[in-house]
């Protein structure tokens, strides 16, 4: 179950496992069929990390979604963060819809065993075998500094309370 809790115009929230603070479970997922891989320990002490975990590849608002972490790429840069995006379909297919989208981040197969770290991040949805669409923040330290579900699946999230919140 998902707590969201509204601070002015801010959003905060819980996932089934996780609350601002938190350190963020470590995880080592593929970027490529041929086995490259992205370890978010990684980063820690380098950069903020910001997740974006999305239902499902070549669906329509996933395939909207990765342009817009496109554009706002050189924003999260300029504060420190790289984005990247988790989707629990196949390296192969995540290769290829990267590819049809034109994107340049990370987009990363939570697909083996089947959405481990969704599950380790509480957004996995059991009964759909997805990830639900929300986007969380680990900052340089590790810790979870943002946690923002959509208000339904289909929803694209807003980035501008992301890009507000401490990264460092």
């Amino acid at each position: 179950m998902e707590v969201l809790l509204t601070i002015g115009e801010f959003h905060l929230a819980e996932t089934a496992t996780l609350k601002v603070g938190d350190q963020a479970p470590d995880f080592e997922l593929r970027s490529s069929p041929t086995g490259d891989t992205f370890k978010l320990s990684d980063h820690r002490g380098k950069n903020a990390v910001v997740i974006n975990f999305v239902p499902a590849a070549f669906s329509g608002p996933c395939s909207a979604q990765l342009p817009l972490i496109e554009q706002k790429r050189a924003e999260f840069e300029s504060q420190g963060a790289i984005p990247v995006a988790i989707s629990c379909d196949n390296p192969w297919s995540i290769k290829a819809w990267r590819e049809q989208l034109g994107v340049d981040f990370p987009v990363l197969s939570d697909f083996h065993p089947h959405g481990k770290v969704s599950k380790d991040y509480g957004v996995f949805i059991e009964q759909a075998g997805v990830a639900n669409r929300v986007v969380v923040v680990v900052d340089k330290q590790g810790k979870v500094a943002w946690i923002q579900p959509t208000e339904k699946i289909t929803d694209l999230p807003d980035y501008d309370p992301v890009m507000a919140c401490d990264m460092g």
